[in-house]
This record gives C-alpha cells, structure tokens and sequence, in this order.
C-alpha cells in the first residue's frame, strides 16, 4: 500500500539528528512537567523540613603545629632523646596518634565525659512520660539495659571518634583538629583537650623512653668499664712477659733502632768528611815533595794558624831574596843567608803539614771504627726487632681492642650524661598555635546547600521517573510514533468528542425505544455532518483523498478496523461513509463484525435481515439496505441471532466475495466496518476481499508492540494498510506531544480557517 517516504525521513532525522534528539528531550520534560515539578517540590519540601527541624550542630576548630626547630634550638645532643622527623609519613603517624584511643581515653578522663553521660541518661529516665502498661506490652521498645562503665566509656569513645576531625593542613606541619556536637563550648573543650592531651602523652613518652635509655645506658656502661680495664691489663701483661718497655714516645727497641740508624748515618759521614781532608792534606804533602813547595795548594786547603805563620815568613823572605839578588847579586852573603831561611821555612811547613796529616788519618780511623760498630749494633737490632715482630702484633691487637673499648666507653658515658640532662628538661615538638574557642554560628546543617540540593536531586529524580514513565508507556501518541514504531504512515488525528454527544446518540435499549441513528440529524454518528469544518471532519476528508490516490479508477472496497474493541472503528466507519456519500458519491457502509454489530445496534436496532441473509440469497439487496434520508448512504446490517462459531468461514467464502463484488457494482466506496485484529482472525479471513484497510488506533491506549505483533504476523493485511488513525486524541496533551508543524497547523489555523466567513 502506500508508504510516503516523508516518514523514514522523519524517523531518521529523529535517531540521528542530534537538535531533534534534544527536542524530543525536552518534549517528554514538557509532557511530564507536572510530575518533574511534583517530585522536585516534594524532594526539597522534605529537605527544606529536614534543614530547619535538625539540631544544630557546632564545629570547634584548632591547629597544632609539629615544630622541630623548637627542639633544635634547645637541644642537649644528638642522642639518647626521641624525637619526631619532619616528613610526611610522620606527620601522618602523629595524625593517627591523635586519633587513636589513648588520646580520646585521656580526653574522656579529663573532661569526665562517661560522667556527664550517666547524668544525661538519668535526666532523660527521670523525664520519661511513657506509661508502665506501654512498657510491660513493648518492653523491647520502651525498657532500656542498665549499661555498665565499660558500656558506657566505649559508647562515648565512639561518639567521640564518630565526630573528630584530624587532618594534615596541606604540606604544612599544621595538623587540624575539629570536633561536631550541638554543644559549641563542649567540642571546643574537647579539640583543645585533645591538643593538650596529646603533647602531655608526647612529653610522657619521651620521658619514659628517655628513662629505658637511661637504665641502659648505666648497664652499659658498667659492662665497658670492666672490658676496658680487662683490656688495659691484658695490654700491661703483655709487655711485662715480652719485656717491652714504652717511653711514651714508642717502644725502647724502636727507639734504639732509629737512634743508632741516625748516628750510622752521622759516623758514615764524618769517616767520609776525615777520609776527604786525610787524602788532601797526602795530596798536597805529595805535591811538595815532587815540586818543592806548592804555596798555592797549602793556603787553598789548610787553615792552621801555624802554616799561616810560617807561610807569611815564607813569601817575605822570598820578597826580601828576590829584592837583594837584585840589588847585591845572588852570590851575596845576605842573599845566601836569606836562601838558607827560606830554605828552613819551607821544611817547616812541610813538617807542619805532616804532623797535620798524622792527626787527620787519626780522626779516620777513628771515625771508621766508630762507623763499623755502629753498623754491627744496627744490625743487631734489626735481628731482635725481626724476633719481636709477631709480639708487636700481638701488642697492636691488644692496644687497639683496648683503645675501642676506652672510646666506647667514654661514648656511652657521654650519652648518659645528655640523657640525665633530658630527664630534667623534657620538651617536645608539638605545640598549639590556634586554640579552639565556641563557634557563634551552627555548621550543620547547612539549609541553604541541603535545599539546593534537595531541589537538584528532587529535579533529576523526576526527570528519571519522567523518562521511566515515557519508557514504559508503550502505547501510540503521536503521528511521528505511528511512523517510527509501526513503519505506517499516520492519517490523521481525530481528538476525542464530547461525552453528551456520544449519550444522546446512544439507544435506550432499557426502555425498549430502539431509534435509529439515521432517525436523528445530531450525536456521535453525525458529527461530520453536525460539524463539517472541524478537525475530526478534515481528518476523515485527508483519508478519503489517501484512498483516492492509493485506488484509481474503479469502485473502492475500504476496511476499517481496530487492534482491540472499543477503540472506535465503528464510529469513524460510519462517519467517514457519510462524509463520502455527503459528497455525492455512491457510498456503501456494511457491517461486517459479525460476532460484535455495534454498528447495526446502532443504526437499525429492529432490523429483521442483514448480510447473512443476503449472502445465502434469503434477501435481496434493497430488503437488507437502509438509506440515510439526509446523506443518501446505504447501510447493509448484520443480524446475528446468537453466537455464529466459524465467522472467519463466512467472510472467506466464495459467497462472500460474490457478494462484495455486487456491492462494488452498485457504490462507489464500499466502506466495511470489520471485527478488531486481535481477538478474531476475521480481518485476515477476508483480506483478499478488501482494496486497503485503515488501521485505527486509540491515542494513549493501543499498545504499539501489539499492533506491530499484528502486522508482521499478517503480511497480506499489512500491504494493504492505507494508514493509521489516532482516534480518541487528548487535544490539550497532543500540543505538548506534536512537533511544530502539527502544532502550527492544526492549532493556530486549522481551528480558526473559515471561521471569520
């Protein structure tokens, strides 16, 4: 049948056009504004009730600072002493101590909180109104356990640790500390004794650690005190079995070994210096001997005043010769005499110089001597040196074990005497710098931020429940439904009409007047004639020009039927027929709903003959029709005295169709009002007989999985399928359920066009 392709456009663009997506979103909260708004008043009622009837609770808040330069700045010593390091795991451990039970346990005690719970316990059982017989029936609900201190303490230490707040201030050294109840003075007590609580158990754990190292320390440094003095007698032992002696400044034999090495060293170079002079003084006796007398050589080398004495003598008496001979001759008796005196002289000073040279190989000889005992002591020493090394080992092993438990012990004594100062002056890292004081204003609850978002979560939970409704209402609302989950192109709208119309038109079978709906010119089955400009009127027109296109050139056999009874097949059947025949078109209504014909209740209530009698041949044609005196439409009933079991055989026979094809002969629309599609197989028995069908759906009440169901189980049917009306239309609600352009046209023009003229 026809199909206009308008409809997969507007289902595509509606899956994948992302404005018409939010259009379609916005349509369903514009359908369902009244639950949205419904749920979200009462969500933020609730949370405005909540907010104003909750007790008001009081935040106190201090900061405490982990100082360690406070510690620094008086420190005694690096030891003997705990002290807190400045890193983030230990911040986060003295957050944890903070927490912990010991703390809260001292607060309780401080404060004397388990106290000031008995006291509150029996105020409020001395204020008990409940009546005694309330409490003997419901004893579970009304009689409270006497709770024991145990019971009592844990139930505040809960409480408490329910509503501490304990938390590093970014990467400071700062720890926060707050604490909630409806009391502000309460938790401002509580946050400043928690701080002090803290720095008081800090300090007592510093002590008692302080304390432990201290009797350690004293045990300990007794034990070293006998190592270090067993060590320094073993080292004393030692040296009195070895004979070893030390000066000090080493051992003896080290001593003498360096001493007689400095003085070999010493003699080797005297016996060089006397062997030097020795060789010398031959060297120039030597030199005289064969030359006479060197005088060069002798004042060159020798200092002695005697051969500088003789020497002077000498050189003056070789002046003295040298001036005679030349004045008196060389064989003058003066120059003789002189000669023999310088003759004189110089034996003299070569007799000097050996005696000189006797002295220096003397001092040779001596040194030498000297020289070769010194090296035989040396060597000596080297051999028993060389004995005694392993003993000299042993002796550093000994003295070393001994200087290590001397330094040990002077160590620990060192450290015991910074502990003893600790335990005199204990101090500690933690130290307040905000304390907690009474909040003015509650913290909780916070009515403007619980009404916010009561209001946000009461919309987004009527948006949900809005969705969820959409999603669960499978029934058909709109043109574009009918196009998008049925594949059919929708035909119209007709909205639903007035209850008085459809109870004026309806027979009074009680009374026994049964009137013909022909009989009247007004009700529910005239209202294309009562009111041919409305919407319902142009709506059946819109279908008549459908099946025009769709069938061209000869009679028109259209069906008209439903999914379920009561959706209005009958009535736009009828209506649609005399829209037709008021045209002036040779129009045919018959009713073929054999197991209901409301449309022959109506209509003509005493008939005597219909279809069933016209198809066996027991009536004619002008016997069994009935003529609208206003519009021209005949009307063929259907007169069923009881329940005819095989209806589907009747309309599928060949009697059937020989009848059909006598009515196309004489109309030219034979409009069929044809039994619903669900409960019989009727529609589908006589398809073969039909041009096209028009599917009514009643708005907001067929099911469109069921009409879907339908069509895919009936192919032959479903090809036929003209389209589909939405009967029974809210007008109101459609506006919000429509596009634009449904809205545009039926309601600001549809309604008023032609009615100025």
């Amino acid at each position: 049948m026809l199909r206009v392709n308008s409809g997969s456009r507007v289902a595509a663009d509606s899956d994948f056009n992302g404005l018409q997506i939010v259009s379609n979103l916005l349509a369903v909260v514009r359908r369902r504004k009244w639950l949205i708004a419904a749920i979200a008043a009462s969500i933020a009622g609730l949370s405005a009730f909540y907010a104003l009837s909750a007790t008001p609770l009081f935040i106190a808040e201090g900061q405490l600072l982990i100082d360690t330069q406070q510690s620094r700045s008086l420190d005694l010593g690096d030891g003997g002493g705990v002290s807190i390091s400045a890193d983030a795991g230990m911040i986060d451990s003295q957050v944890e101590i903070l927490k912990s039970e010991r703390i809260i346990k001292a607060v309780i005690k401080e404060l004397k909180l388990v106290e000031a719970m008995k006291d509150r316990l029996a105020a409020q059982a001395a204020n008990d109104k409940v009546p005694g017989f309330l409490k003997a029936i419901f004893p579970f609900w009304f009689q409270q356990a006497q709770l024991s201190d145990f019971e009592l303490e844990r139930r505040v230490i809960d409480g408490l640790k329910a509503n501490i707040k304990v938390q590093r201030v970014g990467a400071s050294f700062a720890i926060l500390l707050s604490h909630k109840s409806p009391d502000g003075q309460r938790s401002a007590d509580i946050v400043n004794q928690q701080a002090e609580s803290y720095i008081v158990d800090q300090l007592e754990s510093k002590y008692q650690a302080t304390r432990r190292a201290s009797v350690w320390l004293q045990d300990r440094i007794a034990e070293l005190r006998e190592q270090a003095l067993a060590a320094d007698r073993a080292v004393q032992d030692f040296k009195a079995r070895n004979d070893i002696v030390d000066t000090g400044r080493g051992l003896v034999s080290d001593q003498q070994l360096s001493e007689v090495n400095t003085q070999l060293i010493q003699a080797r170079a005297q016996v060089a210096e006397s062997r030097a002079r020795f060789e010398r003084v031959q060297s120039i006796i030597k030199q005289g001997s064969a030359l006479g007398a060197s005088d060069e050589a002798v004042s060159d080398v020798l200092s002695n005043e005697i051969i500088t004495r003789l020497r002077g003598q000498y050189l003056d008496a070789v002046k003295r010769a040298a001036e005679w001979t030349k004045r008196y001759g060389e064989d003058h008796v003066a120059v003789v005499n002189l000669r023999s005196e310088i003759s004189g002289l110089q034996r003299a000073i070569f007799t000097e110089l050996n005696r000189i040279a006797e002295s220096y190989k003397s001092d040779f000889q001596i040194a030498k001597a000297r020289e070769d005992s010194l090296s035989q002591s040396l060597k000596q020493l080297v051999a028993e040196n060389k004995l005694s090394a392993n003993k000299q080992v042993e002796l550093r092993e000994l003295e070393s074990t001994a200087q290590s438990y001397r330094t040990l012990y002077d160590n620990f004594l060192e450290r015991f005497m910074q502990t003893t100062q600790r335990l005199s002056f204990p101090m500690t890292e933690a130290r307040m710098i905000t304390s907690a004081s009474r909040p003015l204003t509650p913290a909780e609850p916070k009515v403007g931020l619980i009404v916010a978002g009561g209001t946000v979560f009461g919309l987004a939970l009527g948006l949900l429940a809005a969705f969820w409704r959409e999603s669960m209402n499978r029934t058909i609302r709109s043109p574009a439904e009918v196009e998008q989950h049925l594949g059919l192109d929708c035909l119209g709208v007709l909205p639903k009409l007035a209850v008085s119309a459809t109870a004026s038109s309806a027979p009074s079978a009680a009374s026994g007047n049964r009137t013909s709906a022909f009989e009247s010119a007004t009700g529910i089955l005239r209202q294309v004639l009562t009111d041919p400009f409305s919407r319902y009127t142009e709506t059946l027109r819109a279908v008549k020009v459908s099946a025009d296109i769709s069938i061209l050139g000869r009679a028109k056999v259209i069906g008209i039927t439903s999914t379920l009874p009561k959706e209005g097949k009958s009535t736009i059947a009828a209506n649609f027929a005399q829209l037709i025949a008021h045209s002036g078109a040779r129009a045919l209504l018959v009713d073929m709903d054999l197991r209901n014909p409301s449309l022959t209740r109506r209509i003509t209530p005493n008939v005597k003959s219909g279809l069933l009698e016209l198809i066996v041949g027991r009536a004619t044609m002008d016997e069994v029709s009935h003529l609208d005196p206003i519009t021209g439409l005949r009307f063929v009933p259907s007169l069923v005295a009881g329940h005819i079991v095989h209806t589907n055989e009747i309309l599928a026979s060949a009697e059937m169709a020989a009848t059909i094809e006598k009515f196309k002969e004489d109309a030219d629309y034979v409009i069929l009002d044809l039994p619903p599609v669900a409960p019989v197989v009727d529609v589908q028995a006589c398809a073969h007989l039909v041009d096209c069908f028009v599917y009514v759906l009643e708005w907001g009440r067929t099911n469109r999985d069921l009409v879907g169901n339908i069509l895919d189980n009936n192919p032959k049917m479903s090809e036929k399928v003209l389209g589909c009306l939405l009967n029974k239309a809210d007008l109101a609600a459609l506006r919000s359920l429509e596009n634009y352009g449904g809205k545009y046209y039926y309601y600001q023009y549809h309604s008023r066009y032609g009615a100025d003229t």
